[in-house]
């Protein structure tokens, strides 16, 4: 029976799309939703090069946008009635998600995914994969 479901948020359309769905899916199992947003501090290191702002100006811009993605997601799992907390941290994404399922023991991971062209491996497919390596319950991909 799943009754904490982890929804990982990311900057891609394809997470934000998928809310009520998610929000469907805790209302009929009962269960509450963590949604997740992990801020790249790797990515901030490359961002502040094209920004011309420091790492950590970077940091707190991307935590920004995070909060901002997080609180439309509580808004709309909030409008649906569904149980909701949100959950923002810093580091490498895949180990933070892991960490994240195991302190929060989720029976279950949602994630977007992105399908590009081509027949070799896309970033977004190692992602998923490197994420369904390191937790211990199923992962759904969306």
């Amino acid at each position: 029976m799943v009754k904490k479901i982890l929804l990982v948020i990311t900057a891609q359309a394809e997470s934000l799309k998928r809310v009520d769905f998610v929000a469907q899916l805790a209302l009929a199992s009962d269960a509450q939703i963590i949604a997740l947003n992990v801020v790249d501090t790797s990515v901030a290191k490359h961002l502040k090069t094209a920004t011309g702002t420091s790492e950590s100006e970077t940091i707190v811009r991307l935590q920004e946008d995070g909060w901002h993605y997080l609180y439309d997601v509580e808004d709309t799992c909030k409008g649906l009635g569904a149980k909701i907390v949100l959950q923002q941290e810093e580091g490498f994404p895949e180990s933070v998600i892991g960490n994240t399922a195991k302190r929060f023991k989720a029976d279950l991971v949602v994630m977007a995914y992105s399908r590009a062209g081509g027949y070799t491996q896309t970033r977004s497919e190692r992602f998923v994969t490197s994420v369904i390596e390191r937790v211990d319950c199923p992962v759904l991909v969306v």
